[in-house]
């Protein structure tokens, strides 16, 4: 089946609950070509203004660097450093030193400079940029801007059933994608995706959010729900499910949920938000053979619990 082509213009996206504008100088459109992002172009209406990313293009007259900070370097293309509260964050053209973009952000990634290229004018006078506004720069902007909201963005799968968001939290080649395709060829719910999921704490609950990051299955979705359980994946002979207490819940969503280590003035936040998070919500390790069985497996705990 054909896709409608993605429309001409980026001015904003809703993820997670957050409204992303993108503030384009004069004559500039942004553009944004991945369609795993389809569902999620437009405003968010219900967002609060401070529940909102602000981002403003700049074209590639790059920021003075001065003398931050160096947080990490991943020694062949990204970079990142701190002056204060201030963060500075740049991918470069392998094996040249110049960046492609370099987005500019405080504590908190409220406002965001981004500084990439843009093309060259056409007829009429306007230049037209690809937004980098896609992974992983979206992803590193979102683990800042949550982590000052109660909020934190997990390596998992999710799904809605029943009204309620289930997640599946993994490591790479725990199963996230291969559950997930099983889920979706049953039609057990509602899929969210197979590989982020955004979960903050709204209206006195933890709620559940689908994003455009999607695993090897290349599933995404938009929809939200309150988070009703979280299953940790293993591979194994047999399809069981074990409930966990909650410092074990917390032991195991660490590793998998995205925390700049790096920074320990943000992670703290995430850490303290996990810890409440496994204290509050059931838990369960999901045992499970890759094969339909699981999802029975699966179906029918959840009907029992419900």
């Amino acid at each position: 089946m054909t896709q409608d082509p993605l429309p001409e213009t980026c001015s904003a996206l809703c993820i997670g609950g957050v409204g992303i504008r993108i503030n384009p100088p004069p004559g500039v459109i942004p553009r944004l070509r991945n369609p795993l992002y389809r569902l999620f172009l437009g405003d968010c209406p219900e967002t609060e203004a401070g529940e909102r990313m602000e981002v403003r293009l700049g074209g590639d007259a790059w920021p003075s660097a001065g003398n931050p900070e160096l947080l990490f370097d991943t020694g062949d293309s990204w970079k990142m450093f701190r002056d204060g509260a201030d963060y500075r964050l740049s991918l470069d053209r392998p094996g040249t030193g110049d960046p492609l973009w370099v987005a500019c952000f405080g504590r908190g990634a409220g406002r965001v400079d981004l500084y990439c290229g843009f093309g060259p004018a056409d007829g009429e006078g306007f230049r037209v940029v690809d937004l980098p506004m896609t992974y992983p720069l979206d992803q590193l902007l979102f683990m800042y801007f949550l982590a000052l909201r109660r909020g934190a963005l997990v390596h998992g799968a999710g799904m809605i059933h029943n009204g309620k968001a289930f997640v599946f939290p993994g490591v790479s080649g725990a199963g996230k994608s291969t559950l997930s395709e099983l889920l979706a060829d049953a039609g057990s719910g509602t899929m969210l995706s197979d590989e982020r999921i955004v979960l903050r704490e709204m209206d006195g609950g933890i709620r559940a959010y689908g994003t455009p990051w999607a695993g090897t299955a290349g599933i995404t979705g938009a929809d939200s729900a309150p988070l009703g359980g979280v299953f940790f994946l293993n591979h194994a002979g047999t399809n069981r499910i074990e409930p966990l207490d909650s410092a074990t819940a917390a032991d195991r969503l660490l590793p998998v949920t995205s925390i700049p280590w790096y920074d320990p003035d943000t992670a703290a936040p995430i850490i303290g938000f996990t810890r409440d998070l496994a204290a509050g919500i059931p838990a369960f390790a999901f045992h499970f053979v890759p094969e339909p069985s699981a999802v029975d497996c699966l179906t029918d705990f959840l009907s029992g619990g419900s």
